[in-house]
Formats: C-alpha cells, structure tokens, sequence
C-alpha cells in the first residue's frame, strides 16, 4: 500500500483515503531564525520530515500548515507571518476536524515550532472530546535528535548539544532537507556572529513570558551558526525519521490495542 498525497488525490478515489492507517499533518511556522537561515526553517523541518516518513509507511500526507503563532521574542528582532494564538487554536481545532473527517482515525502531527506545542496539544484534546475512537500523535522533531556531541567539549555542537533557535543542530538539519536559503559557513552570503546558547537551569521546570524571557544575548536566535553543518544535518536527519519511524509503529499498535478493548467493552 502506498502513501498518498491529499493535494493530489482525485475526487473519484476519496474511498481510499479511508483504507490507510494514518494522516500526517506537517505544521511549521514563518519565523525569524538569524540571516543565515530561511524564514520557512519549520515548515520545511516539518514538511520535509512528514514526506519522509510517507515514504516509509503508507499514510495519507497533509499539506504543511505554515501560518502559525509567532511570539513577540522573534518579531521584534524580524518579520514573522503570526497568528493571534486564540485564532491559531481555533484553526488547529478545524483543520484536526477536517483531516479525520478523510477517513483515518489516527492522525500524526510532526511538529517543527516551539511555540505550537500547547495549542496542538488543546487542539487534539478538544477534538478526541467529539471524536472517542480517536489518536493524535503529536512529535516534536527535535526532541528525536540524539546528541552525543553533548559530552565532547571539543565539539562544536558540545554546547547545548548544538540545540538553539537557529542554532547549527535546527539550521543543519533543515539544510539537509532543503538548503535553499540556509547559509553555510565559509560562502558569500553576510554571516550572523555566533550568539552562546543559554538555557537556565529552570528551563525544564518554568516557562517566562515577556521580560525576562529571552536567552542572554538573543538576537533573534541564539547558537553558533560557524558550526553549520550539512554533511552531519543529513546524519541527523537520518537518525530522527528512523527514530519517527519506530515511535509511529509503537503508536499504531497501541492506538490499535485500545480500540480493540474499546469495542469488546462495548459488546
């Protein structure tokens, strides 16, 4: 069974929509990420990780949301195509509703914006409280990536495990999927100076919106771009679509194994 893209799925064959095991929604934003990387940086991490995966499990693939909240820390420091956070939940909400109602009960959001977590999470809530027979799985790509470098201070991704809006680890990566618009160090292209990653102690535990909430010396993206990497963001790449892979077969099975007790319950 292959995977197939809604955009070009004909009116005729919508029945077979319904015969796959899941949808991939991809959602990303438009965001200042530094001069060095694209404003699309999480649509196309999103989208490029989404078409990846369709190539390895059938599925049927959504079109990447790119319109998304964008918070003041970045736009004041460049452009961002932001939507009011109320109007973003109540969008996510609809287009949930709008893909289920192609037919699969399972539905994996990849994940490419920070800030879309909360509302993504509200969202598939709000639409499992209509919809009971229901599973959303939502990823946050780089919470896949695995970061050895972590532990090699001689590296130059040791900091932050390279991690950082805009940092090498985003920025390499999305390279990796797509290099229109990513600068790569030693090219003609004005370079943005490499801003330390800050990531305070209490990061885990709390959240600060407004002063205060900004990395020391932030400049619309923290890390070191000079670390940019193409040859290791294709490495990464690599290892989180494999790492997506296996956490969707997981989900599936489970998702699989509720519905299951769900309907024997029911009898």
């Amino acid at each position: 069974m292959d995977s197939i893209d809604v955009i070009h799925l004909r009116g005729a064959d919508r029945h077979r929509a319904a015969t796959l095991p899941f949808s991939i929604l991809p959602v990303g934003s438009l965001e200042y990420h530094g001069d060095h990387a694209p404003f699309g940086t999480d649509a196309t991490l999103a989208g490029g990780f989404a078409r990846r995966l369709a190539r390895r499990r059938p599925c049927l693939l959504f079109p990447t949301v790119a319109y998304a909240f964008v918070p003041r820390l970045t736009r004041d420091h460049g452009p961002g195509a932001s939507v009011a956070p109320d109007v973003f939940l109540a969008y996510l909400s609809e287009v949930l509703s709008g893909v289920v109602s192609f037919g699969p009960r399972r539905i994996l959001v990849v994940n490419g914006h920070s800030e879309n977590q909360h509302a993504l999470r509200l969202a598939a809530e709000s639409l499992y409280e209509r919809e009971a027979d229901v599973s959303v799985l939502i990823v946050n790509w780089w919470k896949l990536a695995e970061t050895p470098w972590r532990d090699d201070p001689a590296d130059p991704w040791h900091e932050g495990g390279g991690h950082g809006h805009g940092g090498p680890l985003e920025i390499s990566v999305t390279g990796a999927l797509d290099a229109d618009g990513v600068e790569v160090p030693g090219g003609t292209a004005a370079s943005s100076p490499d801003v330390p990653y800050e990531a305070p102690w209490w990061r885990g535990a709390a959240q600060v919106v407004g002063l205060g909430q900004a990395p020391a010396g932030f400049a619309g993206y923290h890390g070191r771009p000079s670390a940019i990497d193409l040859g290791r963001g294709r490495a990464v790449a690599d290892q989180v679509t494999e790492a997506l892979a296996r956490l969707v077969d997981d989900w599936l099975s489970r998702a699989s194994g509720d519905a299951r007790r769900v309907a024997e319950d029911d009898v």
